[in-house]
């Protein structure tokens, strides 16, 4: 007795054809792949740059709100105004008095800060000095708190109007404080902020 069998092997066409639509379904997937790992990607990278903004906001608000009718004497032996503005080529640059000077270690030393911000073209700067009164070559420290910055601007509240430079006049209070200080930001992304603060008086 015989028995013939009835299968048979893929033709050499059908395998051609099975190769390229796994080829086709393995770009296509290589392709979403690819195009879900970059949206993560940039959605990492916006949430980190939103916490630096947020972070920027929380810092300008614990400055300006903490300012204080402090002035203090240059490296020249010149009185600088508690609170006040420097235009600048990129930007308003503000230099205040603050308390609120954190001091974890309980050193002996007062708890009044003198701060600057100013804007370089790209970044957002911050710069404190460890003393009030500033000797020759006094010491400062500088930390980037922004970058990416396209431009930054200040005014601030005297009353009911707004100025574009403080102190109000040379022949004012040097102590004198504003009533806020506004921040208008733009970044590179061509994304605009507008920030209000309020500043509290302290004595």
């Amino acid at each position: 007795m015989s028995f013939t069998s009835s299968q048979r092997g893929f033709t050499l066409l059908e395998v051609l054809i099975a190769v390229a639509i796994f080829a086709l379904v393995s770009s296509a997937t290589f392709t979403m792949l690819q195009q879900t790992i970059k949206a993560s990607e940039q959605f990492d990278d916006k949430a980190a740059y939103l916490v630096e903004l947020q972070r920027t906001h929380r810092l300008l608000q614990q400055d300006f709100m903490q300012a204080i009718p402090r002035t203090v004497r240059d490296e020249f032996g010149d009185v600088l105004p508690a609170v006040m503005s420097e235009d600048m080529n990129w930007g308003t640059a503000i230099e205040l008095t603050r308390t609120g000077r954190a001091n974890p270690l309980a050193k002996a030393r007062s708890d009044l800060l003198r701060l600057r911000y100013f804007f370089n073209g790209e970044q957002l700067i911050r710069r404190t000095w460890k003393r009030l009164d500033r000797a020759p070559q006094a010491e400062f420290q500088e930390q980037m708190v922004l970058d990416n910055v396209k431009t930054w601007q200040v005014r601030f509240l005297a009353g009911e109007q707004w100025l574009d430079m403080w102190p109000i006049n040379v022949d004012g209070s040097a102590n004198e404080l504003p009533s806020a200080i506004e921040v208008n930001l733009s970044l590179s992304n061509d994304r605009e902020f507008r920030w209000l603060f309020a500043v509290v008086p302290r004595v």
